[in-house]
């Protein structure tokens, strides 16, 4: 009963991430409907396969299973991990791109890079599956910033969480203290 709420939580952030996913497909139909020589400055956003999503989310859940991770900490286990799954994956992307893709910016970490060159080039990476998303050049600035956002708030909801974790215990180690320490068994051993 304890695990549930860490499924509900990974099946959470699964369809979050998920819906992410999907929602970048929605401006093929602008980037088709330009001119067959453009090259304006595309956002790609690259997610890591599945496979390796699901072996990370496997190993966090029996390591949870297990009890060597409470819930928080295998979530951050998990974000961490799936930050590193999408480094590398944004790298190699970055290294494959070949003469018809330049990547002008990129920033691993959330797995997005500014690209230009020529539609079918763009195209190409969205159709190998090493691109989950394509937005307009201008989105780039805009997801880094919501995406820094996203992780002070988290940032400033763990500090809230570790100081009433911290409050609870002196709470609890408190009362435990004025009983050891209570005069008469201070007495009865001197």
């Amino acid at each position: 009963m304890s695990n549930l709420p860490t499924r509900r939580g990974f099946l959470a952030l699964a369809g979050t991430t998920t819906a992410a996913s999907l929602a970048g497909c929605s401006q093929l139909d602008s980037l088709s409907q330009s001119d067959g020589g453009s090259n304006d400055a595309v956002t790609l956003a690259v997610t890591p396969a599945q496979a390796e999503l699901a072996e990370l989310e496997s190993e966090v859940r029996s390591e949870i299973e297990n009890g060597t991770l409470s819930e928080r900490a295998a979530a951050q286990e998990f974000r961490d991990g799936r930050a590193e799954l999408t480094a590398e994956a944004t790298t190699a992307v970055e290294e494959s791109a070949g003469s018809d893709l330049t990547i002008e910016e990129s920033a691993p970490e959330y797995g997005l890079l500014r690209a230009t060159g020529t539609d079918a080039a763009i195209m190409e990476t969205l159709r190998s599956g090493d691109v989950s998303g394509i937005y307009p050049g201008e989105q780039y600035d805009l997801i880094i910033q919501q995406r820094q956002q996203e992780e002070q708030r988290r940032a400033m909801l763990e500090e809230q969480q570790q100081a009433q974790d911290a409050e609870n215990a002196t709470d609890d180690s408190g009362t435990e203290n004025a009983t050891d320490d209570s005069g008469t068994e201070n007495a009865t051993d001197g």
